[in-house]
C-alpha cells in the first residue's frame, strides 16, 4: 500500500494541477485526481470542473509553454494561480507520474510549501518572450556563422584567424568583396578598419590567400544570406519590442519616445 503523506493545511480550496503537451492532471484534495485534454474546450472543462468543486486557488509547475493557455483561462476566470519551478516539487526517483506529480504539488500548495514564481502581466509578459525568442534567434545565426567560417577553412582562408568577429562590419564587407569575384589581398584589406589596417595588416594580408573554389564559395554565400537574414529578424523582433514597450509606458503616462540600447536589451527585461 502506498504510504499516505499528510500535512497541516494553510491553503484551503486549494488544487494541484500536472500539466503536459497531451493531458493535465487535476488533483483537488491530495487524493483524487482527474484528467483532462489540452485542447481549449478541454481546458475550458477543467476550470468548470475547479469552479463546480469550490476551488479557489491553483498550483501548477512551469512546463515549457504548456502552462501558459490554462493559466489565462484559469485567472480570468477569477482564481488565484501560482506558477511553481518543478525544481520545487521533485519526488525521489522512481515515484514519478502524472497522477502522483498532482497529488505531491496539491498536497505541498496546500501545506504553503511552494513558492510562487513570477509571471508578467499582460503586455510586459508579451514582452519577455519577445526577448527570449530574440536570443533563440541571435543563437540560430551563431550557426551560419561558424559554417562561413568552415567555409574560409576549407579554402585555406585564415581571415577568422585575424579578425575575431568576421560577422562584424570589416569581416562582412570583405567576405561580400571575396564573394563579388575580389581577390587581392591589398584591394581588400582597404575594406577593414583602420585599426585593423594598422594594427593587423599583414597578418589579413597573409590569411587572404587561398583556394577560391567555386563550391566552398557557393557554400560561403549561403552562410553569408542567411546569416543576413537572421539578422534582418532581430531587427523586426527589436522593432516590435520598441512598440509593446511604448504601449507599457504609455499605460503609465510615459510619453516620451521609445528606443532600445540593442546590446543591454536581455538585461532591460530578463528573459529568463
Amino acid at each position: 500500500m502506498e504510504k499516505v503523506i499528510v500535512f497541516e493545511e494553510v491553503n484551503s480550496a486549494a488544487a494541484g494541477i500536472d500539466i503536459g503537451s497531451e493531458k493535465v492532471f487535476v488533483s483537488i484534495d491530495g487524493s483524487a485526481v482527474d484528467s483532462f485534454g489540452t485542447t481549449t474546450a478541454e481546458y475550458k472543462r477543467c476550470v468548470t470542473y475547479l469552479q463546480r468543486h469550490s476551488v479557489k486557488k491553483v498550483a501548477m509547475e512551469a512546463t515549457g509553454v504548456y502552462w501558459i493557455g490554462l493559466y489565462t483561462l484559469l485567472e480570468s476566470s477569477g482564481m488565484k494561480v501560482s506558477l511553481v519551478n518543478p525544481r520545487q516539487t521533485m519526488q525521489k526517483k522512481g515515484n514519478k507520474t502524472d497522477v502522483r506529480d498532482c497529488r505531491w504539488i496539491q498536497k505541498l500548495f496546500a501545506a504553503g510549501l511552494l513558492k510562487e514564481s513570477f509571471v508578467p502581466e499582460g503586455v510586459l509578459f508579451e514582452i519577455r518572450m519577445l526577448v527570449r525568442e530574440r536570443e533563440d534567434i541571435i543563437g540560430m545565426g551563431s550557426t551560419y556563422v561558424n559554417k562561413m567560417q568552415r567555409s574560409l577553412e576549407l579554402m585555406n582562408i585564415k581571415l577568422s584567424n585575424v579578425i575575431s568577429q568576421i560577422q562584424g562590419a570589416s569581416g562582412m564587407r570583405v567576405l561580400k568583396a571575396i564573394l563579388k569575384g575580389e581577390r587581392n589581398p591589398q584591394n581588400l584589406l582597404l575594406l577593414c578598419d583602420e585599426r585593423i589596417k594598422r594594427n593587423k595588416g599583414e597578418s589579413v594580408l597573409g590569411s587572404l590567400e587561398g583556394n577560391y573554389n567555386p563550391t566552398w564559395l557557393f557554400m560561403l554565400e549561403q552562410n553569408v544570406e542567411l546569416w543576413e537574414q537572421h539578422q534582418a529578424q532581430v531587427k523586426k523582433v527589436d522593432a516590435r519590442i520598441e512598440v509593446l514597450l511604448g504601449q507599457l509606458l504609455k499605460s503609465k503616462g510615459v510619453t516620451e519616445e521609445v528606443t532600445i540600447e540593442k546590446k543591454s536589451l536581455s538585461d532591460t527585461i530578463s528573459p529568463r
